[in-house]
């Protein structure tokens, strides 16, 4: 299904209301194109070692998506201006070293804490108390 509105994303004018309608259709064909991907890889034996990939990323989403954001901002000043103007090859390798640090540093704070910083604060504000954050 993808395939046809990319079509017609090539045969419309950037400037035109169509170049945007296929532009965010694409966008969502490909998304569900990734998810069922990772749901057929999820059962095979590579479901372990997926699991053990996500899990902790997962398991702090808030904190994570919040501190790329920092990360990303950060390196935008190293590098001289916004994601769109940085070298085509620094763009994944940014991406790989925020995902790996991330990746390392939710294992180690899982390790000890139930859940993420930013995730404890959202849990403590929406239920009015404070949950527990140390593991036991």
């Amino acid at each position: 299904a993808a395939a046809p509105v990319l079509w017609l994303q090539t045969r419309s004018d950037p400037a035109g209301r169509a170049f945007g309608i296929s532009l965010a259709g694409a966008g969502l064909l490909i998304a569900g194109v990734y998810v069922c991907a990772l749901l057929v890889v999820l059962r095979t034996p590579l479901r372990p070692v997926l699991r053990a990939v996500f899990a902790p990323l997962g398991r702090m989403a808030l904190t994570n998506y919040l501190s790329a954001t920092v990360l990303v901002l950060v390196a935008g000043r190293a590098l001289g201006g916004p994601p769109h103007t940085w070298p085509a090859a620094a763009v994944p390798l940014i991406a790989g070293v925020i995902l790996a640090v991330q990746w390392v540093w939710s294992t180690l704070w899982l390790r000890r804490y139930r859940q993420g910083p930013l995730e404890w604060l959202w849990r403590w504000a929406t239920w009015t108390r404070r949950p527990p954050l140390r593991r036991e």
